[in-house]
């Protein structure tokens, strides 16, 4: 049976400060798959170039298969992107990563070829420039516009950061590329790192590090055995194997004592420290300001850092899985799978040190919108990020909020409650989705259909329609015989049934 699913992307992490030119993993292997809750959770990325304001009414509704092909159709049926690829994924808010045979391209969702499926792998847009590499790994860079800016023949090409890239030469030493593809000047490092705040981290040939300008010029002497990027006015850096940090204008305002991989950049203006058990913050003139108790600690952002600690239980449970098509076509989001396989449990503490969110629940989700999902002895609630219930833990399953209502599954039934933690729509439903566009797909028994925010059937489906999907932009895909098209607002089919296959997606969340 031909499954229905969202497109999501497969954009691998860029590398950030302290790693040098490096060139990350793009598209090259397949996407493992992750619940909906991660999916929501994606960063959003850089648009490219600004045609996206020029789709609006003929961007594509979602990714469909004719035949073993993939294309992208638009609102009036027709193949903006036409169905020539053997793979399509997500790559930004107005262009799509296309695959012919085991190389990639770009594509703009009008159907322009930005960048030619020619290459191994393709990086995640940054600063409006594509990095990509060939099958001898060799690394370029285009510009949103398709013209290379950089041939591809580097070893690595770092991310544009103040419109400036370092970028690894074959002889293994260092240079930096500005944006329209000529050199910021014909000084060559033995290291050297992105810029970040206006500034870079090189070795000179004194075999020490300094820091240059966006014109090239030595600002911060070479002076350190070792200098990271600056974050936040200051960067770690290194005298006789001890870590202390510098402000822009090169004075030490904390010390060199921290030992090499025990201090942390600053982030929401407190530093990691690692300790002999546990781990600390410190301010920016070195205070200590917390002490944790935890030896699993992350970065403070938003005024929350995440703490972890380690069980000796097996798996935890399961909640928002994946789509799964089922014989009624609506893919469940509900408890039972093997989704989170962490032995490990989640908590936050605010910058007092205390635990808002306690360790000792079964689970603590990253926080998505400002709330958190959390399973208290097998029961699982939303809460803030101030630990306060916004859904009581009382419910068997449980999904984050979409469109205001949030999925929650009482005994074997799914409903939805509000923010306020009511319950809106009474648990009667077997299966259902989130809402989008104001409308969410769910099945009673073996007759899937569609609700509105009230509970009500806004519109009744064709006797001839057997599954259905999630609504996007105003379109649903629906499985009529053995192929797929879509309806509208009203239930009217206004794309013919003529798919093998369909993927929609939300723009906000997973950026065609």
């Amino acid at each position: 049976m031909t499954k229905y699913r969202k497109l999501r992307g497969m954009i691998a992490a860029m590398t950030t400060m302290g790693v040098l030119c490096a060139m990350p993993a793009g598209f090259a292997a397949k996407e493992q798959a992750a619940p909906p809750a991660v999916q929501a959770m994606s960063a959003a990325q850089t648009q490219v170039g600004t045609a996206a304001s020029a789709l609006q009414s003929s961007k594509p509704i979602a990714i469909v298969r004719v035949g073993k092909k993939w294309g992208a159709v638009t609102p009036s049926g027709n193949l903006a992107i036409p169905a020539e690829y053997d793979e399509i994924s997500s790559y930004s808010a107005d262009a799509v990563a296309v695959r012919q045979g085991k190389t990639w391209g770009i594509v703009r969702l009008d159907g322009t070829v930005i960048v030619p499926a020619i290459y191994k792998t393709i990086q995640p847009l940054s600063a409006d420039v594509i990095i990509v590499s060939d099958a001898k790994d060799k690394v370029g860079a285009y510009n949103t516009a398709g013209k290379q800016i950089l041939p591809v023949e580097y070893l690595a090409v770092g991310p544009f950061s103040d419109g400036i890239s370092c970028v690894q030469r074959n002889d293994k030493k260092y240079v930096f590329y500005r944006q329209d593809g000529s050199l910021l000047t014909n000084d060559v490092y033995d290291a050297a790192y992105s810029f970040s705040e206006g500034l870079a981290p090189v070795k000179t040939t004194s075999g020490k590090y300094g820091f240059i300008d966006t014109t090239g010029t030595l600002i911060i002497p070479a002076a350190y055995d070792w200098a990271g990027g600056f974050q936040e006015g200051l960067s770690r850096v290194e005298i006789k194997k001890k870590l202390g940090f510098i402000d822009k204008s090169g004075t030490m305002v904390i010390p060199p004592q921290y030992r090499l991989g025990d201090v942390w950049d600053f982030q929401d203006g407190l530093a990691m420290v690692k300790e002999k058990k546990y781990r600390a913050f410190i301010d920016k003139t070195g205070a200590k300001v917390i002490q944790t108790r935890y030896s699993d600690v992350m970065p403070f952002e938003d005024g929350l850092a995440e703490v972890r600690r380690e069980v000796k239980v097996g798996l935890l449970g399961g909640f928002l899985t994946s789509a799964v098509s089922f014989a009624t076509g609506i893919p469940t989001f509900g408890v039972g799978t093997d989704l989170i396989g962490e032995k490990v449990k989640r908590g936050y503490i605010d910058k007092t040190g205390t635990e808002i969110i306690s360790t000792k629940n079964d689970y603590n989700s990253p926080f998505m919108d400002g709330v958190a999902l959390v399973r208290v002895k097998s029961k699982w609630g939303i809460v803030d990020r101030k630990g306060a219930y916004v859904v009581a833990p009382k419910y068997k399953g449980i999904h984050f909020f979409y469109d205001d209502l949030a999925a929650v599954q009482d005994g074997d039934k799914w409903g939805f409650v509000g923010r306020d933690g009511k319950v809106v729509i009474a648990p009667t439903y077997d299966e259902v989705h989130d809402f989008t566009d104001g409308i969410a797909a769910v099945r009673q028994g073996s007759k899937s259909f569609f609700i509105d925010k009230t509970g009500r059937v806004p519109f009744l489906l064709p006797s001839t329609v057997t599954e259905i999907g999630m609504f996007n932009e105003g379109f649903a895909p629906v499985k009529i015989g053995d192929k797929w098209g879509f309806i509208d607002h009203t239930g009217t089919v206004v794309i013919p049934p003529t798919y093998n296959e369909v993927r929609t997606h939300q723009y906000e969340t997973d950026r065609l």
